[in-house]
């Protein structure tokens, strides 16, 4: 008898990764700006080229045939991904943000907890700003989702980034099921200004 055991490694939606004893409308208070919005795009991925798995090497068997070792595949060249959100309403402001601009959100990669915004869905989004360093930025590349082996361009570290305030419990999905907590959370907001 064989056994395979397969283990799929993933991001999860937002709405589905809230964590517990964290509270959206604590997060959304103690946030700036607090916007909905849609991703636009699948985004991009932020990586160090540097550290992307290197192929095996092929061997030609004495049949004619190729045995091809598979690289060990690890994830210690994934930094985050950059998104791009249409702001379509601003529930608590701050200077920088305008509705129908896009802005770009950084969401660093995470196993575990870690924020995934897909492409359409209307979210609203507790955001903090976020400053790259160069120190931190220094080598990498961003390339679009699903293109490693193209060159990237080097991360802008001029560019105005967001990041999504309490990991994924600072996105939820506007849908019916969260109709009430939306409802809760921009009740929450208006009570503080």
């Amino acid at each position: 008898m064989i056994r395979m055991t397969v283990c799929v490694l993933g991001a999860t939606p937002a709405a589905e990764a809230q964590a517990p004893g964290i509270d959206p409308r604590g997060l959304a208070v103690a946030s700036a700006p607090v916007i909905i919005g849609t991703v636009e795009g699948p985004g991009e991925i932020v990586i160090r080229p540097d550290k992307l798995p290197k192929p095996g090497p092929i061997i030609r068997q004495p049949n004619g045939t190729y045995i091809a070792e598979l690289p060990h595949m690890t994830l210690d060249y994934m930094v985050g991904y950059i998104y791009h959100v249409r702001v379509q309403e601003v529930l608590k402001p701050d200077n920088r943000v305008r509705v129908n601009e896009i802005i770009e959100i950084f969401a660093p990669h995470k196993l575990e907890g870690g924020v995934s915004l897909t492409p359409n869905p209307h979210f609203l989004l507790a955001l903090a700003r976020f400053e790259p360093t160069k120190e931190n930025f220094a080598g990498t590349s961003v390339r679009k989702v699903g293109e490693l082996t193209k060159q990237g361009a080097p991360f802008n570290l001029r560019a105005r980034y967001y990041t999504v305030a309490g990991d994924a419990n600072g996105a939820v999905f506007i849908t019916d099921k969260n109709r009430r907590l939306i409802e809760e959370i921009r009740a929450t907001i208006h009570q503080t200004r």
